[in-house]
């Protein structure tokens, strides 16, 4: 029986008539507190064993004896309380997560595990999805390299999942956003092995717009690290495979275009820069008269136009 039949026929059985969802998604109240067993550590001196005593409380934290509860307890007690049941945890989650609090949805990241157990790929990459949201959100916010480091893993695990459902320009796409946050975290051989891994799937696979998007973060990694040729050949490689993206979007080269010409600048390949400017400045246009306000894209072209004058009146100047 298919998955979905399966969930169906679940809710059925259950007299459920919830309607909302998380995203990869089991119903709040259909979600079952199934946890696997795990060793237990006691929450004051980290000892490992079995039989501990649990908090009568919270009946989460575990203690190897009463004199560590006790010296815990002025610890404890600031997060002790009653536990919530595993459906509920799913319904705050939804409803943070459509209120766009991030912070409110990372405070049930605790429960993570506990919502994924025993439950089929899709659902587990939905949940995985819903607390990457969150972090992602959070470091758009803060910058904390808490957030990016937090983000980092969730993001790795999802790449083995969408490789089994079989969703390869997904995969490509979390390779590439992996990448960057990897850069961000100065891991640049791990940023650099994964961004390939992205191109490959793309030309495996026909996406273009993902090779686009690799060859532009493996183009900009080479420029910053002084490669100039290198940065600059594998950044026109990025514009190529964007006028040729299989999603016919617009987004593709006007981002390759601002990669190559920043590229170019910093390559003091001026001869090149000018049709890329006006090309550039076309595209911007078009998103911009698209939207209806003025879009980064025009801003980036109007210091683009300006920073072209500037050199070329210095050459003439010369």
């Amino acid at each position: 029986m298919p998955v979905a039949q399966k969930r169906l026929k679940g809710r059925e059985e259950s007299g459920c008539e919830g309607e909302t969802e998380l995203v990869g998604g089991i119903c709040p109240c259909c979600t079952a507190p199934a946890m696997a067993a795990s060793a237990e550590i006691c929450a004051h001196c980290g000892k490992q064993g079995a039989g501990f005593k649990r908090c009568s409380r919270c009946k989460q934290a575990c203690y190897c004896g009463a004199a560590c509860q006790n010296a815990d307890w002025k610890r404890h007690k600031k997060t002790c309380a009653p536990p919530v049941p595993l459906q509920d945890v799913a319904a705050k989650i939804n409803a943070a997560q459509t209120a766009g609090d991030w912070r409110e949805v990372l405070k049930w990241e605790g429960r993570m595990e506990e919502l994924m157990a025993h439950r089929p790929d899709d659902f587990c990459l939905g949940i995985l999805s819903v607390f990457a949201n969150a972090h992602r959100m959070g470091f758009a916010a803060t910058s904390s390299k808490d957030n990016a480091h937090s983000l980092a893993g969730l993001e790795e695990r999802q790449i083995p999942l969408l490789g089994k459902l079989l969703r390869f320009r997904d995969q490509g796409e979390a390779m590439c956003s992996l990448s960057i946050m990897l850069r961000f975290l100065e891991r640049n051989s791990e940023s650099a092995t994964l961004f390939q891994r992205a191109r490959d799937v793309g030309a495996a696979h026909g996406f273009f717009s993902l090779e686009s998007t690799a060859c532009m973060g493996l183009g900009m990694a080479a420029m910053e690290e002084g490669r100039h040729e290198e940065g600059v050949a594998l950044l026109r490689n990025a514009l190529v495979a964007a006028e040729l993206n299989e999603l016919d979007d617009a987004k593709y080269e006007r981002e390759a275009l601002h990669a190559l010409i920043g590229g170019l600048f910093k390559s003091n390949a001026i001869d090149e820069v000018e049709p890329l400017v006006l090309r550039y400045r076309e595209a911007a246009k078009a998103q911009s008269e698209e939207k209806g306000l003025l879009t980064c894209a025009a801003l980036d072209c109007v210091y683009y136009t300006a920073r072209l004058h500037e050199v070329l009146c210095l050459c003439t100047l010369r």
